[in-house]
């Protein structure tokens, strides 16, 4: 009897596992249309590895969802949110630029609590050095 419940609950974890994932790759489909530079590259590095916590459009994985970093994702969307980086101006934008910078430089983003959970928001080393290059570009004023 008891395994036929462990069974049974195992059988609906995995379903919920189906349900999550298929409705997680939708959400980010819709946040695909933001821009943040020029360079497309940039743009899609930015989306795949920062969104999810830096904006308030974005929305990690089940998984992912209990990294401790995560859980924090609404302070780091008041430090830092892409869904208001048109509304920046020069100067903010240059700052939150040191900041990408530093932190990507240092290794500290994406965090890795998170990215060992949601392995798609990890950087490789190209991606490290395109956000690198962008980051230490100075700030476009928003028209």
């Amino acid at each position: 009897m008891m395994r036929r419940t462990f069974l049974s609950i195992a059988w609906l974890v995995a379903l919920a596992v189906l349900i999550a994932g298929c409705s997680s790759s939708q959400q980010s489909v819709a946040s695909s249309t933001n821009t943040f530079s020029a360079d497309s590259q940039v743009n899609t590095i930015l989306q795949k590895s920062c969104y999810q916590c830096h904006s308030t459009g974005g929305s990690a994985p089940w998984y992912a969802a209990v990294s401790p970093t995560y859980l924090a994702a609404n302070s780091a969307r008041g430090v830092l949110n892409f869904s208001d980086w048109q509304t920046y101006d020069a100067q903010k934008k240059s700052d939150a630029l040191k900041s990408i910078e530093a932190s990507v430089n240092g290794g500290s983003m994406p965090p890795g609590d998170y990215t060992a959970l949601d392995h798609s928001a990890r950087l490789t080393d190209d991606e490290r050095q395109v956000l690198l290059k962008w980051a230490s570009q100075p700030a476009i004023p928003a028209h």
